[in-house]
């Protein structure tokens, strides 16, 4: 399993919040800390513009030759398996 990755989306609704993906066994795990909160929260499913954003972090990664095409198309298909 590699590192997460992760940003802090500023343009949510209920303010900023930080936000981990990471990948494993042909899955992938989101993980949102909205600011000023000290427990991650698990279960929020991601927007379409999480989608998008993990989706260019990950073609700046694949570029500079840190990952591998299969975590790429998983996102693409929004986590679901082939």
């Amino acid at each position: 399993m590699r590192r997460p990755i992760g940003w802090i989306d500023k343009k949510h609704p209920d303010g900023p919040r930080e936000i981990r993906v990471s990948f494993h066994a042909g899955s992938i795990k989101w993980q949102f800390l909205p600011k000023g909160s000290e427990n991650w929260q698990y279960d929020t499913v991601p927007s379409e513009e999480n989608w998008l954003e993990l989706e260019e972090k990950l073609k700046q990664l694949m570029q500079r030759g840190h990952l591998f095409e299969r975590e790429l198309e998983l996102t693409r298909r929004r986590g679901q398996k082939k």
